[in-house]
This record gives structure tokens, sequence and C-alpha cells, in this order.
């Protein structure tokens, strides 16, 4: 007998719609079997049966149940309750038993949330051998959710006040006579260690220091009480860049993990000039199924890219054939991890928009044996001094001249501080300039020009999909653990309401974008000469 096989000990009146979604609900029931998603179920199940108490649900039919509301409902644990007592298809999932909320809260914590991302990709994969999808094709994007946080309850990271107060210390130590070895910041063990030591040497009560206005201190005991609360202080900061991290700068108090970011629509004002508690939601999404999801603390997509291809490396056995994401993405790093694991390049760099609408065109062209400008001129490499430092890692420096006569001097020296000499210094890196050149091949090419629509379509409909059908705007759990559960039970829901319309139509197939067949490679816009220099 198989564990997410219905017993149908309930009585439900026939009718032919509720019939055709029970057929339904029991092929999702099939693909679950079949997946062999119930092996970790199983695992948390044996390891419960140990413990004594009384029998509970049947974990198999929650499982189906929470899956199920995730899908078509809100997601709430309250919601989920209410839909076993009073929807039909979800009494039907549990038999006619009606676990309350925190029954529900209890399952998601104890079976889903400890091995959620293997729940996940093993369920995509049954639907991708079921459907017969092809995934050779992958889009990528972000975009920030509200996190379910106090937004006035925020914290700064100290970075600044920890440094003044580092200073004041050392301050406090040469005027106490306290010898100690400087570094960039004494440390609150150091700190304490270093008051004790000058407790024991000038034999200090610390329990009989008077307190209070007008009472007299000794010059030590002042130095001692001063320097007690900058290390109560310091302890204070240390604590809050703890919490930060090295790559973020703010936290808050109802929710740690949460970070402050400016959201383009404001949960309550419907603006986007404040800051507010949110995190950075990754997917990867192709064919309209959503194959991987990632929760992080970036306000940008910079280092995103790596994290979730290793989480798809890692679930999936291999690398994206072919990846398409927006110039929020297209840096050196994401770049070189692409060449690295011959991943199809069609990731945008950030001068995609300025260089398609001809207003920040490609200033300067690398071959093999040099580098080259708009006026055809080639640069000359020379060496880095005191007036020109290096900016960035495996750059080099070149120079170009006849910026007097160019035509194209109005774009190519626009942003110059002296515009009227007749050279130009640029710094550039060669390999970086190599991969923008392939990404810039393949996304203008008709191949690329095929993903590029079917981007905006998939992955950002897919989000509109979340956001607008769904009703998820906002984050309804607290740590980034419970977040990321909570943001693959929305995923994997998603994925669900489309396999159950796949059941009657192609779903998955039908919103892709094909080329034509006489469709040819796009060009950018050409840049223009001077108006009156051009015959």
């Amino acid at each position: 007998m198989g564990y997410f096989t219905i017993k149908r000990s309930i009585f439900l009146v026939p009718y032919e719609k509720n019939m055709k979604e029970f057929e339904k609900i029991d092929k999702y029931a099939e693909i679950l079997e079949k997946s062999g998603v119930w092996k970790y179920i199983k695992i948390v199940k044996s390891k419960i049966q140990k413990c004594k108490g009384r029998i509970g649900y049947n974990p198999y039919n929650m499982f189906m149940a929470v899956t199920y509301c995730f899908a078509y409902f809100k997601g709430s644990l309250r919601d989920i309750e209410d839909k076993c007592a009073y929807d039909i298809r979800v009494y039907y999932i549990m038999e006619g038993n009606v676990p309350d909320f925190s029954t529900f809260c209890n399952f998601i914590n104890e079976f889903i949330l400890p091995y959620h991302y293997e729940i996940f990709t093993t369920i995509n994969k049954q639907i991708i051998k079921e459907l017969n999808l092809k995934i050779e094709d992958v889009y990528i994007d972000g975009t920030k959710f509200l996190a379910n946080a106090n937004k006035y309850k925020f914290v700064w990271k100290p970075t600044k006040f920890h440094k003044n107060l580092d200073i004041k210390i050392k301050q406090l130590l040469k005027k106490m006579e306290v010898e100690y070895y400087e570094k960039d910041l004494i440390k609150s063990y150091e700190f304490n260690d270093l008051i004790k030591k000058y407790v024991n040497n000038k034999k200090i009560n610390i329990d009989t220091i008077p307190s209070g206005r007008g009472r007299r201190l000794t010059k030590e005991q002042k130095n001692y009480k001063l320097a007690y609360t900058y290390l109560l202080k310091l302890l204070e900061y240390e604590e809050k860049e703890r919490i930060c991290g090295e790559n973020r700068k703010s936290y808050y108090k109802t929710d740690k993990d949460a970070t402050a970011m400016v959201l383009k629509e404001d949960y309550y004002s419907k603006t986007g000039n404040d800051f507010h508690p949110a995190y950075n939601i990754q997917l990867m999404v192709s064919n309209l199924l959503i194959l991987m999801y990632g929760v992080y603390q970036d306000r940008t997509d910079y280092y995103t890219f790596v994290s979730m291809n290793d989480l798809y490396y890692k679930y999936y056995g291999e690398y994206p054939k072919n990846e398409c994401g927006d110039s929020g993405y297209g840096i050196y790093l994401n770049y070189q991890y692409i060449k690295n694991n011959k991943i199809g390049n069609y990731i945008k760099f950030q001068q995609w928009e300025g260089e398609k609408t001809g207003k920040k065109p490609q200033l300067f062209y690398v071959f093999e044996d040099g580098v080259m400008c708009l006026n055809s001129c080639i640069g000359e490499e020379i060496e880095y001094d005191k007036n020109r430092h290096k900016k960035f890692k495996n750059t080099k420096l070149y120079k170009f001249t006849g910026c007097g006569n160019c035509n194209y001097s109005y774009i190519c020296k626009k942003y110059l501080k002296n515009k009227n000499e007749n050279y130009r210094y640029y710094e550039l890196n060669l390999e970086y300039e190599f991969l923008k050149e392939e990404a810039r091949k393949n996304l203008l090419s008709p191949k690329g020009i095929e993903i590029r629509i079917n981007r905006s379509i998939q992955v950002e409909g897919t989000y509109g999909q979340l956001k607008q059908n769904m009703c998820y705007v906002r984050v309804r759990r607290r740590s980034i653990s419970k977040v990321l559960c909570e943001i693959m039970l929305m995923c994997l829901g998603a994925n669900i309401k489309r396999l159950f319309k796949s059941f009657d139509e192609k779903v998955f197939t039908q919103n892709c974008w094909n080329k034509p067949s006489n469709l040819g490679p796009e060009k950018f816009a050409t840049v223009k000469q001077k108006k009156e220099d051009v015959k």
C-alpha cells in the first residue's frame, strides 16, 4: 500500500465537478508516491514514533493538505485548519480529520523544514519526468519581500561609533598608565582583563565605591567607573556587529535576520521611499516550473548568483545548459563562474540598456592585438604611477590619443573634467571585456532574443503569480531558516497549481515564446558622430 494513498473512509456526495477534482488529487498523490518524497517524511516519523504518546495524524495526508492549501489558498496556518473543516477537497485529502493550526505548525517545523530543499527538488524531478519537460534554458531573477518585523525597531551597524569608542578607550588606558599593545580595535575581553589588572594594581575595592550626587571619588575610582561604562558600550557594539555580520549594515529587533531595504512599493503607504525590513528572494525558473529558490540578506543581486547555481548543481547534479538574467548579475565574478562551469552566457552586463538605446554606447573594443576606441585609435598600454592608481583588480591602463579631432568625443569625454585634452586614460579588464563580448553576441542572436523574451514571461511572470494571483506580498514567519521553508512551500504551491492545470491543458509550455524561423540577429543603435562634422 502506498504512503500517499487516500483510503476514502468517508462518505462524500458524488458530484461531477467534485469527482474531477478528486481525480486530480489522486494523480497528484500518485506523483508524490513515485517521486519518493515519502522517504524524508518517514525519517522524521520514525524518530517521533520512538517517543511515547498517542498516535498522531497521518503525516503523508498532512503533507498533501499543506502543499494543496499553499497552492490554492492563503497558506496561513489558521486558513489550512479552516479548509480542512469546510473545503471538500482538503476534507477529502485529510480523510475527514481536522487538525488545529498548532498541529500544522509543528508538522511544518518538524517534517518539512529540515529537508525543504530535498523535498522540493524531489517533487520537481518527478514533475519534469511526468510532463517530459526540457529545462535546458534557465531564467534567474530576484525580488524583495517585506519581512514580518516592526519597521521602526531597526538597528544600524555601529561601525563609526565603535571606532570613536575605541579612540576614547585607548586615551583612557594611557591616562590609567596601563600597558597595551595597540591594534585596530580593542576587544571587550581584552579590555576587561586590563580593567581587572588595573583594579588589582591600584587595590580598588569595587564594592565600596560610593554612588550618587555629591560623593567624592578618588582618581582611580573615577577611572574605573568610566572604564566600566566604556566596557558595557563596547559589549553592546560588538553584539550588534555580530548580529549584522560582515555583509550587511542593519537588522531589526523583531526579526534579526531581516535587513533594511528600499522596496519598490510600501506594503502600507504604497510608496517606495523608506527603509523596510525585507528579504531578497531569488528564483530559477524553466518552462514556468520553479526549479530553485533562495533567501538572502543582500540588497543587490550581484553575489547571489553563484550561491543559487551551487544549490542547483547540488540538488540536480548538473549546471544549467543556458542561463539568462538581467544586468543585476552582470559582474566579472559571475561571468567567470559561467565560463568555468561551461554555462551558456545570456546574462546582461551592466551597460546593456545604454548600449541598446545608444545613450551610453560601447566606447572601446577589445581584440587579441589590443584595444581600439570608436575613432579606430589603438590604445597604448602604460604603467600605473602615483597620479593614476589601480582602481580594480586584473586591470590594465590604456592611453588613447587624437581626442581633439574625434567625432565621438562628445560621448567619450562626456564625464571627464578636462574636455580640452587631446588624450584620455581608460582602465580595462581584458578578460571581463571578452566575457562581455561573448554575452553580447549570445544575447543579440536569434536564440538570445528568444531567451530574453521568455525571461520576462517566465521568471517575472512567476513573481506576478506569487504576488498578485496568490496574494503573497509579505513573509509570515521570522528567521531566515523558517522564511526559507515558507518560500519553498509558496514555490511548491505555484508548481502544484500549474501541475493541476496541466492535467487538462499544457500549461507549462503554452506561455513560452518560440522564435520564428526567419528571425535574424538584433543590432544595437548606431553611434552618431558630431552633426557639424558629418558630411
